[in-house]
């Protein structure tokens, strides 16, 4: 059976394709596994092995025919016969090269005659048009030299032309004295029509009233002057232009009082009534393309700035005087800017004897560098304004917004921040009819300064008073409440419209100040704010509750008899909490800043609670389960704060407080546990707690008032318990119970805010008592220092829940 078998897999092998071994044995087996794929299957081994057989046979077929091609390609004569045809065809290639070369000598030949007529063809053609062009030069001359005694100066213009074009492509003749002769006269007879020009263009120009000047014949000869061109059409040009402006420079001088900055409008009025007069007499006569009234508004621009700098280099001018004058120039340069549709700077730029690169300008760019003054107007504007509202007398600032709650009519936001945006909007709409470039960019830092100032002086000026307390303790201070709402509504609306306003001032300033335009450092200082503003609720929360975490410590906890219900300290710990949450609600605008408070709020309620519990022990059975109840109730309290009666009784809202008030319910549990049997008290301990803490189980012990003779057993039993058990943490929530808690208040100055603030893991929930106050997992993971910070962590904490 074995030599059965062996037989057919050597030439499985034979007919596989070159290729790794690998690749051949996986085909050879699988070759195998296809004739013989059971036991029975190798009966059939003669049939496999005669198929193999021919399968050979075909491959050795193939083999021999691939080497009779591969001979036959490698034939060493094929590349000499090859060669040898390369060769004929580079003969083939020789003799056309000397039969091209043959045909062209031919047609040289044929053609020379042709192209020594084409030559004398041009030539003659040449010869023929310069004498035309003689011709035509002696007839244009005669035409002049005939019209010089005369004032017919269209045909004189139209002769001095044609002179002056046909002239030039007959200059290579000047060394022919008749040509010589010619041009010389020429040139005398065109100094002869210049200065018979310059006469009439003089009485023009004069304007004797003795000497009547016909218009029609000024045209006609300002076209004379056209031709001529040169430094004589800009001679013209100038004098017309001087002759215009004279006046003008005589009247507005710097050292009279019609050149001062404040009567800059009379100068653009007496330019418009110049202008309307050589639109109405001169314009026509001079030809368009000298371009002769944008000429004019450019010179009277050139000089109107030269004065303007003078005047404005030689002493600060009034804010109102300032703004006049440089609102009459830019609607003067709007004016000529839409009469020429195109820029003024186009305007003025490139005048009838400009050379070199085109400089551009305006008249109001000279008002840039002393911009300064009007910034400076407005940072004295806006003092004014806020200095009611700042220092000492900064109280009064509110008494408008401190109305009455039921009063339909009360404010959210404090008036004077209103006041402050509207100013900035006016003297930014203001600015960018003036300038958008550098005086923009300091408007923008006054902005920015007051913006500061208003955060301090008069936000901050509010809260920053001695928190002590007017009333009564225990009595709310309502007054302080209601304060720090409407400031924090303030210092929201103005770190939202702080944003907008930096917005509105990059869309308008010159793009290369854009990026240097930011409000980020004062919106930071607004944020301050309003974490003070919260500050101050969870100062006059904690203070109004004084009273019952008083009586807290003062009940007798270890000899109650019974539990009758809620105590007597909730009624009143409930009612401040709602009276403060209510005003908190109806006052504060954003959901999120009620929420925030509610927050920081859970956590100062429970730790004082839990701070009143710890310094009331021993509580007893029945005094832990008095409290327990009372916590429930406290419980329901906190959970109306951001909203009474909330629908969604699952939202993270109520998870937050389950898991704050979760801890104190589990101590006060394992508190009220029976401690006998003992065994049942530790294990108790062990589920409820989860720990091995042998100084947390100490800590139970303490609050639970055992005896010290019985708590060395539980001791003992609790090491016996826990020794064994691997799934008990080493520390829980007792791990940073004080049990010696300090007496003070916890919300004494705007820095203990922080106290409040929600921590990392969200595992602890007692401010001072466990470091930290808790938050729920997942949707408050923020740690917030003494103020807000960055207050971008302070609207994710508090619309993370939505």
């Amino acid at each position: 059976m074995t030599t059965m078998v062996s037989r057919p897999i050597t030439p499985v092998m034979v007919p596989s394709e070159a290729g790794p071994s690998s690749s051949a044995s996986e085909k050879a087996m699988a070759r195998l596994e296809a004739d013989f794929p059971d036991t029975g299957s190798l009966a059939r081994h003669h049939q496999v092995q005669a198929r193999v057989q021919l399968e050979i046979l075909d491959v050795k077929d193939q083999v021999a025919r691939l080497k009779a091609e591969l001979r036959r390609d490698q034939d060493p004569g094929k590349m000499s016969r090859i060669q040898s045809q390369i060769g004929q065809l580079m003969q083939q290639i020789n003799v056309i090269r000397e039969k091209a070369a043959e045909a062209e000598a031919i047609v040289k030949g044929i053609t020379s005659d042709i192209q020594r007529l084409d030559v004398a063809k041009r030539n003659l053609t040449g010869a023929m048009q310069t004498l035309e062009r003689w011709g035509m030069l002696k007839n244009a001359h005669a035409q002049l030299k005939a019209l010089l005694p005369t004032r017919r100066y269209k045909d004189m213009a139209q002769a001095l032309s044609a002179v002056l074009h046909l002239i030039t492509p007959l200059r290579p003749l000047a060394t022919i004295p008749v040509v010589a002769e010619l041009f010389k006269a020429a040139e005398d007879d065109r100094k002869a029509v210049q200065e018979k020009v310059a006469a009439e263009v003089d009485a023009f120009l004069n304007d004797d009233p003795n000497q009547a000047v016909d218009r029609k014949t000024i045209g006609e000869v300002l076209q004379v002057v056209d031709v001529l061109g040169g430094d004589f059409k800009n001679y013209i040009i100038e004098r017309y232009l001087q002759l215009q402006l004279a006046e003008y420079r005589r009247i507005f001088r710097s050292t009279d009082e019609a050149g001062q900055l404040d009567n800059v409008p009379r100068r653009y009025a007496w330019f418009r009534r110049v202008l309307k007069h050589h639109d109405d007499e001169d314009a026509a006569l001079f030809p368009p393309s000298w371009e002769i009234t944008r000429l004019l508004v450019a010179n009277f621009s050139e000089y109107t700035r030269a004065d303007l700098a003078n005047l404005l280099g030689k002493a600060t001018p009034n804010v109102g005087v300032l703004l006049e004058a440089l609102q009459a120039t830019k609607d003067f340069e709007i004016v000529f800017a839409k009469r020429f549709e195109r820029p003024f700077e186009e305007v003025t730029a490139g005048g009838h004897q400009a050379q070199g690169p085109i400089k551009k300008w305006t008249i109001s760019s000279i008002f840039d560098p002393h911009f300064s003054i009007y910034v400076d107007a407005q940072d004295r504007a806006i003092s004014d304004m806020l200095s009611q509202y700042r220092g000492a007398r900064s109280r009064s600032s509110l008494e408008g917004a401190m109305q009455d709650a039921d009063d339909a009519a009360v404010p959210t936001i404090l008036p004077s921040s209103t006041e402050l945006f509207y100013f900035y909007g006016q003297t930014l709409d203001q600015c960018t009819k003036f300038s958008t470039g550098e005086p923009m960019q300091n408007l923008a830092k006054v902005y920015a300064k007051w913006l500061r100032i208003y955060s301090d002086d008069v936000l901050m000026a509010v809260l920053k008073r001695d928190p002590g307390r007017k009333s009564l303790e225990g009595r709310a201070n309502m007054q302080d409440v209601k304060t720090a709402c409407i400031v924090l509504n303030t210092a929201e609306y103005c770190q939202n419209t702080s944003l907008q306003l930096e917005e509105r001032l990059k869309d308008k300033i010159s793009p290369e100040f854009a990026g240097e335009i930011s409000f980020q450092p004062e919106r930071d200082q607004f944020s301050n704010v309003m974490s003070q503003c919260v500050t101050s609720l969870l100062r006059e929360l904690e203070s109004t509750c004084d009273p019952a975490f008083a009586a807290i410590l003062k009940t007798p906890w270890m000899h109650l008899e019974n539990v009758s219900g809620r105590s007597a300290y909730i009624v009143d710990l409930v009612g401040s909490i709602k009276q403060v949450a209510e005003v908190v609600r109806a006052r504060i605008e954003s959901k999120k800043y009620i929420r925030n408070f509610a927050d920081k709020a859970v956590g100062l309620i429970i730790a004082r609670f839990t701070q009143a519990v710890i310094k009331s022990r021993p509580l007893r059975k029945i005094g832990a389960e008095q409290i327990l109840l009372d916590v429930q109730a406290v419980k329901a309290c906190l959970l109306d704060l951001p909203e009474p009666h909330p629908e969604n009784g699952s939202n993270a809202y109520t998870k937050y407080v389950t898991k704050n008030t979760g801890q104190l319910e589990t101590m006060l549990k394992v508190i009220l546990a029976p401690d006998d049997p003992p065994e049942g008290f530790v294990q108790n301990y062990c589920l409820l707690i989860g720990d091995r803490s042998f100084s947390n189980f100490q800590k139970i012990l303490d609050l639970k008032g055992t005896a010290r003779t019985d708590q060395q057993k539980l001791l003992d039993i609790f090491l016996s318990v826990t020794s064994t058990n691997d799934d008990l943490s080493d520390t829980s929530f007792l791990t940073s119970l004080d049990m010696d808690p300090p007496g003070e208040r916890m919300v004494t100055s705007p820095s203990s805010a922080s106290m409040f603030s929600p921590t990392q893991g969200g595992s602890q929930m007692l401010p001072n008592l466990l470091n930290r106050a808790g938050s729920m997992e997942g949707d408050f993971r923020t740690e917030t220092p003494k103020a807000f910070g960055d207050f971008r962590r302070l609207v994710s904490f508090a619309t993370r829940r939505e």
